[in-house]
C-alpha cells in the first residue's frame, strides 16, 4: 500500500508547469492520470503532444528538461514518484529525448549540456538499436554544430555501417540519419551528396512536420545544389516534390523557374531569368563561381532533351541542328558532346567527317505531364506510321497477306 501511495504523488514541477501554461492544463492532467494508472502508451503519447506547443520553442525556457528529469526518468524506488522512462517504447523515448535536449540551447555550453544528456540517456538505451541510431545522430549533429566536422564525419559513418545491418528501420531514424548526413556534405560543400542526402531525408519526413522556414531554406538549398552539383543532370524528382511550393510568393521563387528551365534543356528560359533576377543570383557566391560551369550544364540539358526530342526512326543528328539547339558554335558540338559521352548521359557515336552523331541512348528523366504528353505524340505518331505500312502491305502484296 504504502508503494502504490508513494508511486501517485506526481513531482511539484508538474503543478507548477500547468499554473504557468494553463492552456496545456487538459494536456498536463492526461499525463498525469496516464502515468498514475501505468498506462505507459497514453503518457507517452501525451508527452509527444506536449512537446510540440510553441511555448516551449522560447529562447530560455527548460520547463521540459525539468519534466522529464523530475517526472519522466526513472527515480530510485525511494522516492515519492519514480518515473516510467525505463516503461515506454525506446524509440519513443529517444526522439522525445532529443527535442528536449534541444532546450539545452546551441551556445557553446548549451551544446555540451546536450550533448551529455544525450549521451546520458543513451547509455540506458543501448539495448535497443534504433533508438540508440536516433540519439547517436543527434550528438552527431551537436558535434558538427560545435564545429568538430571531422569527429561528427566519424560518428555519421559510424552510423552508416549500423544502419547497412538494417532491412527495416522505423522512418524516424532513417529521417534522422539522412537530416544529418545532408547537413554534413552541407559542411563539407559537397553539392551531389547533400541533394542525395536531402532528398532521402524527405522521403523519410513527412512535410508538415518542417515549419515553413525550414521548408524554405531546404528547397533554395536543394535547388542551389541541384544547379551546382558537377554530376547531377536530373531535377524531376525535385521538380516534382511538394517542397517546392514552398517559395511560392518568396523571394527565392526565381530558383523554381531557373530549375524548370534546365529539367527542359531552355536556353532562353533560363537566360531570361538570369537577366530578370541578377541582383539576387549575385547574392549566391554558389552560383557566381559556377557561372561558366552553369552554362556548360544547360547545353548538356538541352543536348539530352534535343535526343529526347528526335523519333525512333531517326536516331542521326546533324552538328548544326545540335549547334541551333544548343547555342553553340558548329565546332564546339563535337567538345560538347565528348563531354555529354563521358558523363555516360547519352550514348552513340560521333562522325567527324560527316559532323554527325547517331543517338543510341539517352538518360532517361523523371517525367512530368508535359514530358509524358510528348511521349504520347511520339506514340501515336508510331502508331500511325504502322497503321499506313500495314495498309500499304495489305494494298501492294495481297497475296502474301492472304
Amino acid at each position: 500500500v504504502q508503494t502504490r501511495r508513494m508511486a501517485l504523488q506526481p513531482p511539484a514541477c508538474l503543478a507548477s508547469q500547468k499554473a504557468t501554461h494553463k492552456h496545456l492544463t487538459e494536456v498536463y492532467d492526461r499525463i498525469e492520470t496516464a502515468a498514475s494508472n501505468k498506462l505507459w502508451h497514453q503518457a507517452t503519447l501525451g508527452m509527444e503532444e506536449l512537446v510540440k506547443d510553441p511555448v516551449f520553442q522560447t529562447a530560455g525556457n527548460t520547463d521540459l528538461l525539468v519534466l522529464y528529469r523530475e517526472f519522466v526518468a526513472d527515480q530510485p524506488s525511494s522516492s515519492a514518484w519514480t518515473g516510467y522512462a525505463s516503461k515506454m517504447n525506446a524509440v519513443k523515448q529517444a526522439s522525445l529525448v532529443i527535442v528536449v535536449s534541444k532546450q539545452n540551447g546551441d551556445t557553446a555550453e548549451g551544446i555540451d549540456a546536450a550533448i551529455k544528456f544525450l549521451e546520458e540517456v543513451g547509455e540506458k538505451l543501448k539495448t535497443d538499436k534504433e533508438a540508440t541510431l536516433l540519439i547517436r545522430m543527434e550528438i552527431a549533429r551537436r558535434t558538427l554544430q560545435k564545429g568538430k566536422v571531422d569527429e561528427a564525419k566519424a560518428q555519421v559513418e559510424e552510423c552508416e555501417s549500423i544502419l547497412s545491418d538494417f532491412s527495416d528501420l522505423a522512418p524516424s531514424v532513417n529521417s534522422a540519419f539522412y537530416l544529418v548526413s545532408s547537413l554534413l556534405h552541407k559542411t563539407l560543400g559537397n553539392a551531389g551528396d547533400f541533394y542525395k542526402s536531402s532528398l532521402l531525408y524527405l522521403a523519410y519526413t513527412p512535410l508538415e512536420t518542417l515549419s515553413d522556414t525550414q521548408k524554405q531554406a531546404l528547397a533554395f538549398d536543394l535547388g542551389l545544389a541541384a544547379l551546382c552539383g558537377d554530376k547531377i543532370y536530373q531535377f524531376g524528382e525535385l521538380l516534382l516534390h511538394p517542397i517546392l511550393e514552398s517559395l511560392k510568393g518568396t523571394a527565392g521563387e526565381w530558383l523554381v523557374g531557373m530549375l524548370a528551365a534546365f529539367n527542359t534543356g531552355d536556353i532562353q528560359a533560363f537566360e531570361a531569368v538570369s537577366a530578370q533576377h541578377a541582383a539576387a543570383i549575385n547574392e549566391q557566391p554558389a552560383l557566381v563561381a559556377n557561372t561558366q560551369a552553369l552554362r556548360e550544364k544547360i547545353r548538356i540539358f538541352a543536348l539530352m532533351e534535343h535526343f529526347r526530342d528526335m523519333p525512333a526512326d531517326n536516331r542521326t543528328v546533324a552538328f548544326s541542328s545540335i549547334a541551333a539547339r544548343t547555342s553553340l558554335p558548329e565546332e564546339e558540338v563535337e567538345l560538347l558532346l565528348m563531354k555529354s559521352l563521358s558523363l555516360s548521359l547519352v550514348k552513340g557515336s560521333i562522325s567527324g567527317v560527316d559532323g554527325t552523331f547517331s543517338v543510341s541512348w539517352v538518360q532517361p528523366r523523371v517525367m512530368d505531364r508535359e514530358s509524358v504528353g510528348k511521349q504520347l505524340g511520339k506514340l501515336q505518331d508510331w502508331m500511325d506510321k504502322v497503321q499506313r505500312t500495314s495498309v500499304f502491305l495489305q494494298n501492294e502484296t495481297p497475296e502474301i497477306l492472304a
